[in-house]
């Protein structure tokens, strides 16, 4: 079954529904007859300013009061109104009747008895004040009225809306009959509120699952759709804000203002007004744009401003019942299906709209259709929009799915076309990639070789047990082969730097760039380091590095005129004296780190690098010099290890970091210490690739 022919007989059943049960509730109260107490309605006074008050209106004739009818209507009026009123008791025994104004939205309902020609108030209720304070707690005002045996009372009746439409349709009733009408009234709202509440809830979830702004609209427009029609029913005064007579008088226009803004914005969506028509679109946004504005001044409650924003959001309603339906006429033309649930749910609301805004404007007098319309016609066209979304979204899933079956068969042909090309390519690519894979396989080849022969330049353990007992070298390349490089040496008998005796030398190297570039620069270093032992120049550790510098400085620049080299590299150069103890530092960027008693004593390097052109009138590498102790333990990397990242914030180790672990670890063999340091950087890395390559240097002094 299509989706038309099974909602067109549903919303004639809804509406055949709503129909009946407003008939119901829209029963007349029983006739003079059957109560045998009647209401008679004498007149109307109008204050205009005037200030009357209930003694001076109690004075008046019945001829200066103006007949009203059954329902006196005022329109949209912001003064005040004096309505007198006759109640006559036939019966020959004592009965009670509640006096009833069947319009729950009043600022002002306070009612008076006449005796003789003056007047008292027995009753005040009202927006202005709290619903506590009415004498039944009811939506409409109810007022309770004792009526002596064959008698007859007179009451005035003051009422005002503040500039809302003003309609004072009174009853006279029992408690019995007051009991059985709000029964059937509450079925009737019942059913409309539930039926609001399902839609509502509905359009959300459609809105989750499609995400498109149109719908999003619509459920604010459900939104404040409901709570106006809760605060015209006197409902949310009851419920929500019974102590807030600001609430209670600002409710109508905010929501109604907020509604027409919701309601004109997903008509622009859903229609697509701004591709069919960008013109209309425009005057539509206007329009939005006003009752956004609106609602915003609604919320600034005077008597002069609550009146305009009365009159505006009422014109603006009007005039959207008269634009809509020739709009959505417009659109259904250009082949937009969607545009005729749309179109249908229009002529619904506009018809009950139509009879709703006549009431406001006091042409029409109350009845079934001025009462319920607006409820019976909003309840229909939000279920029938409902399905012009749910149309709407099956419309672009079809389009959507034709689309794809398009695209797929583009994508079919030119996958056969594709398919020849690529077993061509693919052939040409496998011998490319055979001929990569062998290139690759000697570059490889090339870089272990290249390891081979660094590894071979680097001092073998032994050597260094030899001269330093104690220690340990932490070395682990980033790539194959490294830019940082460890060294150790002795002078020899011939050239003892001076001092007499032979040292012992040691050093932490960190070469620019890492890989095969890295590695070349250190064999750069490595043999500057190697003939610095017996250079006649060379006598300190500050004078070696001044001898690499400039033998750095003369290799590279050999080079100068094909675009120069401007690589260098940072290291720590130190020579100790086993006899004395005396150990001779000199560094170029990095630091020497002495662990004594628990504590670091730091020699700094200069902030200068080794195989940069230096004018050493201005700034040079020094010495440093230091007696050490047993047990002292001496420590140096470069800068591989804490410039690591890694950790819980994936952050750089840092120096600092680096040196409080090396001391917790002080305890420790060199060996064991070596085995740790390894482990405490693989956890740090995780997953991260290393950025760098890694040189740490441990000695304990014997």
């Amino acid at each position: 079954m299509s989706l038309k022919r099974f909602f067109l007989p549903f919303i004639l059943l809804v509406a055949v529904a709503l129909f009946g049960f407003g008939r119901a509730q829209q029963k007349p109260a029983p006739a003079v007859s059957e109560i045998r107490s009647p209401l008679v309605i004498v007149g109307a006074v109008s204050d205009r300013g005037a200030g009357l008050t209930h003694k001076d209106v109690a004075k008046l004739n019945d001829a200066d009061f103006k007949r009203t009818g059954d329902v006196p209507t005022f329109g949209f009026s912001s003064d005040r109104h004096w309505i007198k009123l006759r109640v006559v008791n036939p019966e020959d025994r004592k009965t009670g009747r509640i006096l009833e104004v069947n319009n729950p939205i009043l600022n002002i309902c306070n009612l008076y008895e006449i005796r003789g020609r003056d007047a008292y108030r027995l009753y005040t209720a009202g927006d202005d004040g709290r619903f506590s304070d009415r004498p039944i707690a009811h939506l409409n005002y109810q007022f309770p009225l004792e009526m002596a045996p064959n008698s007859t009372r007179e009451f005035l009746l003051l009422v005002s809306s503040a500039g809302e439409q003003l309609q004072v349709p009174p009853g006279l009733w029992s408690a019995t009959e007051i009991t059985i009408r709000d029964e059937k009234d509450r079925l009737l709202r019942g059913t409309y509120f539930g039926i609001i509440l399902f839609v509502l809830l509905f359009n959300l979830f459609l809105y989750v699952i499609i995400r498109e702004r149109s719908s999003l609209y619509y459920v604010a427009y459900i939104f404040a759709l409901l709570m106006l029609q809760l605060s015209l029913g006197g409902f949310a005064y009851r419920w929500f804000w019974p102590d807030s007579p600001y609430l209670a008088n600002v409710a109508n226009p905010f929501f109604a203002s907020v509604s027409i803004f919701a309601l004109i914005r997903f008509s622009q969506q859903f229609l697509q007004l701004n591709e069919f028509f960008p013109k209309l679109n425009k005057w539509y946004s206007l329009a939005a744009y006003i009752t956004l504005a609106n609602s915003g001044l609604s919320l600034i409650y005077t008597p002069e401003i609550f009146k305009i924003s009365v009159l505006v959001i009422n014109s603006t309603a009007l005039v959207l019942n008269v634009m809509i339906i020739p709009t959505a006429v417009l659109v259904l033309r250009k082949n937009f299906k969607p545009a005729r649930f749309f179109l249908l749910a229009f002529v619904v609301l506009v018809i009950s709209v139509f009879f709703f805004i006549l009431n406001n404007f006091g042409i029409l007098r109350s009845d079934f259709y001025a009462a319920y319309g607006l409820q019976i016609g909003s309840a229909v066209e939000v279920i029938l929009l409902s399905f012009a979304i749910v149309d709407k979204f099956k419309r672009f899933r079809e389009e959507a799915f034709a689309r794809l079956t398009m695209i797929n068969n583009m994508k079919a042909r030119a996958n056969e076309v594709l398919e020849k090309k690529v077993t061509e390519r693919t052939e040409e690519i496998t011998a490319q990639k055979r001929v990569v894979e062998v290139q690759k396989e000697e570059i490889l080849s090339s870089i272990r070789y290249a390891q081979r022969i660094q590894n071979s330049l680097l001092p073998a353990e032994r050597e260094i047990k030899r001269l330093f007992a104690d220690n340990f070298v932490f070395f682990k390349p980033r790539d194959i082969v490294s830019g940082d490089f460890y060294w150790v040496g002795e002078t020899g008998e011939d050239n003892a730097w001076k001092t007499g005796r032979t040292l012992r030398l040691f050093a932490a190297v960190d070469c620019t760039g890492h890989g095969v570039p890295g590695a070349l620069m250190s064999v750069l270093g490595h043999n500057g380091l190697d003939r610095c032992l017996n250079h006649p120049e060379v006598e300190s550790p500050a004078a070696a590095l001044r001898f690499i510098n400039r033998e750095i400085v003369r290799t590279l620049q050999q080079e100068k005129h094909a675009g120069g080299v401007r690589d260098g590299m940072d290291m720590v150069l130190c020579a100790y004296n086993p006899q004395t103890r005396v150990l001779q530092f000199s560094g170029a960027k990095n630091n020497l780190y002495i662990l004594r008693d628990g504590a670091f004593i730091v020699l700094k390097g200069d902030r200068i690098s080794v195989g940069t052109d230096i004018d050493f009138a201005k700034v040079d590498f020094t010495d440093q010099e230091i007696v050490l102790r047993e047990d002292d333990l001496i420590y140096t990397f470069t800068d591989g290890f804490p410039d690591q990242f890694g950790g819980e914030s994936n952050k750089k180790l840092k120096s600092k970091t680096l040196l409080g672990m090396i001391a917790e670890l002080a305890d420790y063999t060199m060996d064991e210490q070596k085995v740790l340091m390894a482990r405490i950087f693989d956890q740090w890395r995780g997953e991260n690739e290393q950025i760098d390559d890694v040189c740490l240097m441990g000695i304990r002094v014997r």
